[in-house]
This record gives structure tokens, C-alpha cells and sequence, in this order.
């Protein structure tokens, strides 16, 4: 999943960060959280909207963890395919996945990868 994430382009819907760390959940617990979601947007407006009614990306993610039994970790203690909450360079918020020391998360082309004093919260899988 990793892998074939590094030779992709981000697209919404497709490959963002949402659908990252699901993929990333589902490949450890069989389970897919975006499952109700997939297909139902394709661009920034309507991946915005969907956040909108469902609280934003923070509750979102906070929720389905909760849903799952997934405990919310610092991030000292997360680990390989756990799931973060992120501050990117311009303020915005995103999901990433943790490859160990690490986390990445789909960029414009191929993975972008960050530090963990960029983890505001993330939840252990599986």
C-alpha cells in the first residue's frame, strides 16, 4: 500500500490523506472507516463539505477511532501503521501514517514524509 502510494498523484477521493489512513487501517485490521465515504466526493469542495457535516477532519478521525476501539496515543508511542493527526507547513490538518520514526501522507506526487513534532494526536490500529 505504502509503496504503490510513492508513485502516485494526489487526487481527491482517490489518493488523499483521508483515504491513506484508511487504506493504512485497512491493511492491519481488515477494516475499511472510509468505507461509507468512498465515491462520494472528487475535489476539494466536495471533500470539504463532507468534513463540514461530519464535524471535521479531527472529530471525523477522533470518531471512527472511538467506533473502533482505536485509543487515541501520544506520539511518542505511536507505531508502524498507526494513524496521526498532523499540522502542516501552512496550518492545515491532515492524517498521516506512521512508518516508525516517521509519518507520511499522499503529496502532490509521491509521499511527503514528516517529523513527530507535527503530531497533534494519533490512535493505535489494530
Amino acid at each position: 500500500m505504502v509503496e504503490a502510494a510513492r508513485h502516485s498523484t494526489f487526487a481527491w477521493g482517490r489518493v488523499d490523506c483521508c483515504l491513506f489512513a484508511a487504506d493504512a487501517v485497512a491493511a492491519v485490521t481488515g477494516v475499511d472507516p472510509a468505507a461509507p465515504w468512498r465515491g462520494t466526493y472528487a475535489d476539494v469542495r466536495t471533500a470539504a463539505r463532507l468534513l463540514a457535516r461530519m464535524g471535521g477532519l479531527e472529530a471525523t478521525a477522533a470518531g471512527m477511532a472511538r467506533h473502533h476501539g482505536w485509543p487515541e496515543t501520544p506520539p511518542a508511542f505511536l507505531g508502524r501503521g498507526d494513524v496521526a493527526l498532523v499540522r502542516l507547513d501552512d496550518g492545515r490538518q491532515a492524517l498521516a501514517v506512521c512508518l516508525g520514526a516517521a509519518l507520511v501522507l499522499p503529496a502532490a506526487r509521491g509521499l511527503a514524509t514528516l517529523e513527530r513534532d507535527r503530531v497533534l494526536t494519533g490512535w493505535r490500529i489494530g
